[in-house]
């Protein structure tokens, strides 16, 4: 070999000596920000901002895709609804296989150089003031009611549970509406929830809700649901209302539900007229018709022997109640409630309080489209969203919307409701933000402003 090829080959193995060693710290590099990562999204606290390493992105100068991009379905919350299925710590809190990843922990996009929409014009309405927040990548919207002038209600899909509609479907006739509780697939809310009087909806959890009183007055707390059935000498302990029923499980579901249970037969259900007597025991039978103003008990497993002891005939007390763990209010003499979570605003300052209400980390940290309800220190009512995972939003963490919450709109109480692709703020049947699905996702429940008659 010539001193020529000698020194050319010698030549070609350092430098693919140095892409190698490039290669392979680039690879040390990645695994160490995302270890941090991981790190960091574990260890974060109530009220703390989380500040992250920045991964690599790819460009955001090409125009977003033009075709209408699929409908993404909500996250499915079955997992958090029972403690026996939640994972013991925060480093198993991920979505499950084929759901959606609402946001990876710490990724944040550059504000956007692309114009900004022009924000909506909402024609101008007595006793209600719309604001628009647009600064560092990100664009947010509230509606402030007058409560003098406009109730606050929830309303259901459909009218029943389980079932999903479209917050602009629900808004009919209305001033404006929002999208509120988290809720399963099928249309399951996930959150206290109770409408005219009846609680139609619970969860397994102590979690932030809202309680509006006949006069349009608001608490704002922690709460618990607790049920109990007194029946033939026996206490038996109420899992749930109008929600799956689980193994080793009692619910009770109501005419919420619909007209009946929707149940297997691999249970007990125990039929009950609107006076508190029995009408039937249906033993290893589900499905059960539930009559106008009353209810049915179904339970499963070591759940079922005291309904065994039942006959028709038999009287059976339901007492029920919404348990304020904060002790802000009685949740019991409110006319509604929905329940959502986390805090958000509390007595006029930021307060978040997610990992006291054991939120799963793709809810905690990151950035995502969201909403909130809240009122003003006047007591009036803020519909408030922001968007996000779009060029000219990109969404905020949670004390991020807190401080606007907060800042900008003028909240004094306020807390979270669901997010993501969920997020959407209708005013006069106009939506008013931009869906981040590309259009509107059916959900739950909503809550809606009606002028007072």
């Amino acid at each position: 070999m010539s001193i020529r090829k000698f020194l050319i080959a010698a030549l070609i193995a350092m430098l693919s000596m140095g892409s190698t060693v490039d290669a392979a710290a680039r690879v040390i590099e990645r695994g160490s920000a995302a270890s941090s990562r991981a790190q960091q999204a574990e260890e974060v606290e109530d009220g703390e901002e989380v500040s992250l390493p920045r991964m690599d992105l790819p460009s955001m100068t090409e125009p977003p895709p033009k075709e209408e991009p699929p409908e993404e379905p909500p996250f499915d919350w079955t997992e958090w609804a029972d403690p026996s299925k939640r994972p013991p710590s925060d480093e198993d809190n991920k979505p499950k296989e084929g759901l959606p990843d609402y946001t990876e922990p710490g990724v944040e996009t550059e504000p956007s150089k692309e114009p900004a929409p022009e924000p909506p014009t909402v024609e101008e309405v007595e006793g209600v003031e719309f604001r628009v927040v647009h600064r560092d990548g990100v664009m947010a919207f509230a509606l402030i009611a007058d409560h003098e002038r406009y109730d606050l209600r929830p309303t259901l899909a459909r009218g029943i549970i389980p079932g999903r509609a479209t917050v602009k479907s629900m808004s009919s006739g209305t001033l404006a509406a929002i999208n509120a509780s988290y809720f399963g697939l099928s249309g399951e809310i996930y959150g206290v929830t109770k409408l005219d009087g009846v609680i139609v909806g619970t969860t397994y959890y102590t979690r932030s809700a809202m309680g509006i009183n006949d006069d349009g007055s608001t608490i704002f707390g922690r709460v618990a649901y607790k049920g109990v059935l007194k029946l033939k000498g026996a206490t038996v302990n109420v899992g749930g209302v109008n929600c799956e029923r689980g193994a080793d499980t009692l619910v009770v579901y109501n005419n919420y539900q619909g007209a009946t249970t929707r149940t297997n037969d691999f249970g007990t259900e125990v039929v009950i007229d609107r006076d508190g007597v029995v009408q039937s025991v249906n033993v290893d039978k589900g499905n059960a018709a539930i009559p106008a103003g009353g209810y049915v008990i179904s339970a499963h497993g070591t759940a079922v022997p005291p309904l065994k002891k039942l006959r028709a005939g038999d009287r059976v007390k339901f007492e029920q109640s919404i348990v304020d763990v904060d002790g802000a209010g009685n949740f019991d003499n409110a006319w509604h409630v929905i329940g959502a979570g986390p805090r958000l605003v509390r007595d006029g300052r930021v307060y978040v309080n997610v990992v006291q209400e054991e939120f799963p980390s793709d809810i905690r940290v990151g950035r995502a489209p969201r909403s909130a309800v809240g009122v003003t220190k006047y007591g009036d009512y803020i519909f408030a969203v922001v968007d996000g995972r779009q060029a000219h939003s990109r969404g905020c963490t949670l004390n991020e919307w807190a401080t606007i919450l907060l800042n900008d709109f003028g909240a004094v109480n306020a807390i979270n409701l669901d997010g993501g692709g969920s997020t959407e703020l209708v005013v006069r049947e106009s939506i008013v933000n931009s869906p981040s699905d590309g259009k509107e996702r059916p959900v739950a429940d909503a809550l809606v402003l009606v002028k007072k008659e």
